[in-house]
């Protein structure tokens, strides 16, 4: 390493403005005080001066002639942090030459090689080996889920990394739920004020064309969506509304007042189609809720007049949605939660004893002796009135049981869950959405007994009972 006094000195005749903070950093170099040294680091490399792509070779340079030698003095998460300020202005090659010589000493602590590992990724993905980013990535992703207490720190940068990875391969689905997984474990206070808007639009856009996104009120609660205001991306708050609101009068507005910055946004220009299949399917929803709970029986001429689409493309939209069918549960009313009992909505406290016909069957083809079996599960009917689906019309129900068992108390359970955007109680989707969001690609994995759980301590955990569609209808499953 260099004289330290003599590298200081170069700093401060180069940023004279930064005098102060560089005496901290020679005193506290002198008294060995390699605390606060890291921290007044941090500072240094983070100020304005060092922000652009011209700042690449100074930066480069002092890390080399000064930083370098005192990784072993560091914590091994903040030398990470140090590693990510001095490459991202550095050429992606450049970049990854910095970073592999630390390979091997960050692998020593869980989080530092979590975090060197998602830099990695970055400059991966940067240089457009974005094959090698999504393995490295992937594997990362699957230790980190298995791990016990990862600092928000590292998931907020992994998911920023998933993110970038995924907006460069054009997978808006996936570029979607690694946003909104970053901004969950980012605090908005830690994203820079000029990079907000940016980050809001590039996540409304994405949900907004993603195929399989239709939880536009998860979006519209989070705290950076304001940051839209006054920016140059501010018109695409009216659009993300239309769709909130599930509104075709709001949506039309929303196009026609912002065509041209819409025609100027290569992913909206080329998914009109998909904005308004989407918008279809939310109208539906829209105007099943208008109605009283017990008056949503849709024939398809009034989804067909709503929805804007001809009469032979109602039953694209009808299947959507859910609530042009109605589920009723064949239990006495002691298996029901109260609000049940009143018929407002199927919620059960346990199974009860159900006949099971196929175990008898089975039995006596068996030859065996088959009196009445009972088993506890849960039975229900659904019914669909000719208007809405005609006899002639063969569909598929996606059929989902969920259970949920609270640790503290329902009220609050159900405030955390909404406030971290899961759909309120009337939303079809709360529970599929919730699930979906767990796993790559929404496939459900179930444990060694069948089903699928997640929660949080002290909160609530929620359970996959079942995740099929109904046996006897077409589903587009094997037989």
């Amino acid at each position: 390493m260099e004289d330290s006094g003599v590298v200081l000195e170069a700093q401060r005749k180069a940023h004279p403005e930064l005098g102060e903070t560089l005496e901290k950093i020679e005193k506290y170099v002198t008294n060995k005080l390699y605390h606060q040294l890291t921290q007044t680091l941090l500072e240094y490399l983070s100020s304005p001066t060092f922000a652009g792509a011209s700042a690449a070779p100074e930066l480069k340079d002092f890390f080399e002639s000064f930083i370098k030698d005192f990784e072993n003095k560091f914590d091994k998460v903040r030398w990470v942090q140090i590693l990510s300020i001095v490459t991202k202005p550095q050429t992606p090659a450049v970049a990854l030459e910095i970073l592999a010589p630390f390979e091997a000493s960050m692998a020593e602590s869980r989080d530092a090689k979590y975090l060197w590992q998602t830099l990695k990724g970055e400059k991966l993905t940067y240089a457009g080996e974005t094959d090698a980013a999504k393995e490295l990535l992937d594997n990362l992703g699957a230790e980190i889920e298995a791990a016990y207490e990862v600092q928000a720190l590292i998931q907020s940068h992994y998911h920023k990394t998933m993110a970038l990875l995924y907006k460069t391969l054009a997978r808006p689905q996936e570029f979607y739920k690694s946003s909104i997984l970053y901004l969950a474990f980012t605090p908005l206070e830690a994203i820079p004020v000029e990079e907000r808007p940016r980050i809001a639009f590039e996540t409304v856009v994405s949900a907004l064309v993603a195929e399989e996104e239709f939880n536009f009120g998860e979006l519209t609660q989070q705290e950076i969506i304001p940051s839209l205001d006054g920016s140059q991306y501010a018109w695409v708050r009216e659009l993300l509304q239309a769709f909130s609101d599930g509104k075709f009068e709001t949506f039309d507005a929303a196009i026609a007042k912002n065509k041209a910055q819409m025609e100027a946004t290569p992913e909206l220009k080329s998914a009109g189609d998909t904005l308004r299949r989407k918008m279809c399917a939310l109208s539906l929803m829209e105007l099943a809720f208008r109605k009283p709970k017990k008056q949503r029986r849709l024939n398809f001429a009034e989804i067909a007049q709503h929805c804007r689409v001809g009469a032979s493309e109602a039953l694209f939209v009808l299947s959507h949605a859910e609530e042009g069918l109605e589920v009723r549960l064949l239990a006495e009313p002691l298996y029901l939660a109260d609000a049940a009992r009143g018929g407002q909505k199927p919620d059960v406290l346990h199974p009860w004893p159900i006949r099971d016909v196929a175990e008898e069957q089975r039995k006596r083809e068996a030859g065996a002796s088959a009196g009445v079996i009972l088993r506890d599960g849960l039975e229900f009917l659904v019914e669909a009135s000719p208007s809405v689906l005609p006899p002639e019309v063969e569909v598929g129900v996606f059929i989902g049981f969920f259970s949920a068992s609270h640790t503290s108390n329902e009220a609050k359970v159900e405030d955390w869950m909404l406030s971290g955007g899961t759909p309120p109680e009337h939303n079809p989707l709360r529970l599929w959405t919730m699930f979906s969001y767990q796993y790559p690609g929404g496939v459900i994995q179930p444990d060694d007994l069948g089903d699928s759980c997640f929660g949080e301590a002290w909160r609530a955990e929620f359970c996959a009972r079942v995740w099929t569609c109904g046996s006897t209808l077409r589903c587009g499953l094997p037989p």
